[in-house]
């Protein structure tokens, strides 16, 4: 291909090579892009339940659905501060903890976990922190309100929790069949945030005091969009600077009429 008085030549395997980290750094800008956008929708959709009425848990037929959309639920319930879940790998201002989802039994015989907050490590793994309920919150039944949450299970791997042992127990990470069968009934399948932390950490919400709450750690979103805007914006430049590149590496300067001799 001719550009003036340049010759583009880029040999095959180069073009190829070129095509395939294009193609790679595009589709991880556009991953980026997308996941700014699901922290805007999710931002978005936790302010309007935040505004929103409660609704009742046991009026919810799509659990998944209202988790998604962070729903303000109301429920009733008696505690079973005997048999608690230390959700492990949860960090407050850097430092690593659990936190601490205690059981509620609700009217209709189903199981519903609620988030305490967060609690520091005790001093080994074999030592685990104390999370006993205070007695002033072992008034039954107990009312609260709530955000439904649906946790990921992200990179986690292997069993969830163990099959048996003392309580509290260690929680990998949500497997609501492992912790249906640990309690002995049905869960419903999402988490009851009773309290919530704004992006910078600055604001705290919680939507019914209750003294059994622990530090509040919950965000609907751990961090905002514009981490993922930065990313997208690396990749579309990292992109652009391969492309100039390689324009720049395959283009040889060509001989024109004015070069050659001729004879008289």
């Amino acid at each position: 291909m001719r550009i003036f008085n340049h010759q583009f030549t880029p040999r095959l395997w180069a073009v190829v090579l070129y095509a395939a980290l294009l193609l790679c750094m595009l589709w991880l800008g556009n991953w980026q892009l997308n996941r700014a956008a699901l922290k805007v929708s999710m931002a978005e959709a936790a302010e309007q339940s935040r505004n929103a009425a409660a609704v009742p848990l046991s009026d919810i037929g799509d659990i998944e659905q209202a988790a998604v959309s962070y729903t303000r639920v109301t429920l009733q319930g008696e505690y079973d501060g005997a048999h608690q879940f230390l959700w492990d790998n949860r960090t407050h201002k850097g430092q690593a903890g659990f936190e601490v989802l205690v059981p509620v039994h609700l009217a209709d015989g189903r199981w519903v976990l609620v988030n305490r907050g967060w609690v520091a490590p005790g001093p080994s793994r074999a030592q685990l922190p104390d999370v006993s309920l205070p007695p002033s919150a072992m008034t039954t039944p107990i009312e609260m309100e709530g955000f439904l949450s649906r946790p990921s299970k992200g990179f986690a791997s292997g069993e969830a929790l163990p099959d048996e042992g003392p309580w509290p127990r260690l929680l990998q990470y949500m497997d609501y069949q492992a912790i249906s069968d640990a309690l002995g009934g049905p869960v419903v399948p999402a988490v009851v945030q009773a309290q919530t932390l704004a992006e910078d950490g600055s604001e705290r919400t919680v939507l019914t005091a209750r003294p059994e709450w622990l530090i509040a750690n919950w965000q609907p979103s751990a961090s905002g969009p514009a981490k993922h805007y930065s990313y997208a914006f690396q990749w579309f430049a990292m992109a652009l600077a391969l492309s100039i590149l390689f324009v720049v590496v395959n283009t040889r300067k060509s001989a024109t009429g004015s070069d050659k001799r001729h004879t008289s």
